[in-house]
């Protein structure tokens, strides 16, 4: 694993974190829940469930990728990764719809979770994988 690759917790990055773009999203992210909560007042929460399991905040955060990266990583990238974060949104919406009349919902909620973080996780690095072969 490269240095560039490599995860790690880098405090001194908070300085760079612009107050404007964590509105945006904090803004963007409200104004997504609004609306699940109005469509699932409006038509049951099936249909508002799946207004939360969309990954809304995916236009916001390919245009603040694109300002505050200054084009580092290629569009390609991004929407790769974001394709990547939606599989796994779907195995946590599939795992909550599967779960959440049969097990308590807290329950439900972190069995989803895991099966979000495991196929996210795991398409990355197959995808990690796959780049490294050819």
């Amino acid at each position: 694993m490269s240095e560039q690759e490599r995860i790690r917790l880098r405090p001194s990055k908070l300085r760079e974190v612009h107050p404007g773009g964590m509105a945006l999203r904090f803004a963007f992210g409200a104004a997504v829940s609004v609306v699940a909560g109005i469509v699932g007042a409006l038509w049951g929460p099936v249909a508002g469930g799946v207004f939360l399991a969309f990954p809304a905040t995916l236009a916001a955060t390919l245009t603040l990728i694109e300002e505050e990266e200054h084009r580092r990583a290629p569009v390609e990238q991004d929407a790769r990764g974001a394709a990547l974060g939606a599989v796994g949104m779907i195995a946590f919406a599939a795992g909550v719809w599967l779960l959440a009349t049969r097990v308590p919902a807290a329950l439900a909620l972190a069995i989803a979770t895991a099966a979000w973080a495991i196929v996210a996780a795991g398409l990355y690095l197959a995808h990690r994988a796959h780049r490294r072969a050819g």
